[in-house]
């Protein structure tokens, strides 16, 4: 079975509504550091351990964990620690991951100054068969036109979980999120729902009918093919350049990423297709597509003030066309008093990165940084 045409399956997984609710000594991850147990998908996201956050103590609370209410088909997690700050962060897992993503890259970071974290998997599930073999069941339930109401919904459950154990409601509440839980951070910033008081994203996907993944990642594919890549070509999709200790790098993204983002979401928002990914052209497809992308899009009319932190590097969504070109649609709504973007120049897509290339800095230590002027205001 090719592995990324499994990312394409579509059949049901049937689920259950679960809810468990615990005391817990440590709702850090200090047991599965040092057990060895953490999770694949906290891991994939992750710089190496010593950038972790230092662990200094256990942090009980209450666990709570299981499916949204009236949504079985998405998981979550939130941990309220019993040293309360009065603030609660919420977060949608990026890509493909669990609601467990965020364990090393936000939670303990959030546990271990007071915050109550809560972070869902946008209904997203998927299974690896074997070693290069991904199970994607591609359902109505699990499309991400789906994912944004999720992280409401979330939302809205944690505030009265909160309230709920605590005896009072969270002063205020934040939206973060990587990837493509950063697009949904975005979104969270430009809702006006009243869930939220401030967000960050980091490397966040841009979904606009100009700008997307479906217009960028086939461009990109046919500037690489063959033994060496076409600069202008891959310039024209919005690439850096990707020569000499950027080759691998770039190598790495098109041979993981590329390829199985396309599937993905190519089979969730026009399954009609049956061509060769780098073939695809948006424009020639039918007009429901571009409809599809419009609903979940970004519109750049932020409500609430929202920090970007991305890399000049990204080699899966490149930096001028995701991250400079939503600074670009915040300020043509003349919004640009409530965005920060900071571009950190050698910085990719996901911190892994830096466990193979020892020149790439990681985006989580600038994404704290930020958060921390963020809480701040």
């Amino acid at each position: 079975m090719n592995s990324l045409r499994a990312l394409g399956l579509r059949f049901d997984m049937p689920r259950q509504p679960v809810r468990k609710e615990s005391d817990s000594a440590d709702l850090t991850t200090r047991a599965g550091r040092e057990g060895g147990s953490l999770g694949a998908d906290a891991l994939h996201v992750m710089a190496p351990k010593s950038f972790w956050t230092p662990l200094n103590g256990p942090v009980p609370g209450r666990l709570i964990e299981g499916t949204l209410p009236d949504d079985h088909y998405a998981r979550f997690i939130l941990r309220l620690p019993k040293k309360w700050n009065g603030r609660l962060v919420v977060a949608a897992a990026s890509g493909i991951t669990d609601e467990r993503t965020y364990d090393l890259y936000f939670s303990d970071y959030f546990l271990t100054r007071g915050y109550a974290f809560a972070a869902t998997d946008k209904g997203v599930r998927r299974t690896v068969l074997d070693g290069d073999t991904v199970l994607m069941p591609m359902v109505p339930e699990s499309g991400v036109r789906r994912w944004y109401s999720r992280l409401e919904a979330l939302a809205r459950f944690s505030v009265e979980a909160a309230s709920a154990f605590y005896g009072r409601k969270p002063e205020r509440t934040y939206a973060v999120g990587l990837s493509n839980g950063g697009h949904l951070a975005r979104k969270a910033a430009e809702s006006g729902s009243g869930l939220f008081d401030a967000a960050l994203e980091v490397s966040g996907v841009l979904w606009t009918g100009e700008r997307n993944l479906l217009r960028q990642l086939p461009a990109a594919l046919r500037a690489t093919e063959g033994k060496s890549a076409d600069p202008a070509a891959l310039a024209r999709a919005g690439f850096p350049n990707g020569d000499g200790r950027w080759s691998p790098v770039l190598a790495l993204y098109r041979q993981v990423y590329w390829r199985a983002v396309l599937h993905l979401f190519i089979q969730d928002l026009d399954p009609a297709y049956d061509g060769a990914v780098e073939d695809y052209d948006l424009d020639a497809r039918p007009a429901s597509v571009r409809e599809a992308i419009a609903e979940f899009g970004h519109t750049g009319d932020l409500k609430i003030p929202l920090v970007s932190v991305a890399g000049g590097r990204d080699y899966l969504i490149s930096c001028r066309e995701h991250a400079l070109a939503y600074r670009d649609l915040v300020a043509a709504r003349g919004r640009e008093n409530l965005h920060r973007l900071v571009v950190v120049d050698d910085a990719s897509h996901i911190d892994a990165n830096r466990e193979t290339f020892d020149f790439i800095p990681p985006l989580m230590p600038r994404a704290h940084e930020e958060f921390e002027r963020l809480a701040a205001r």
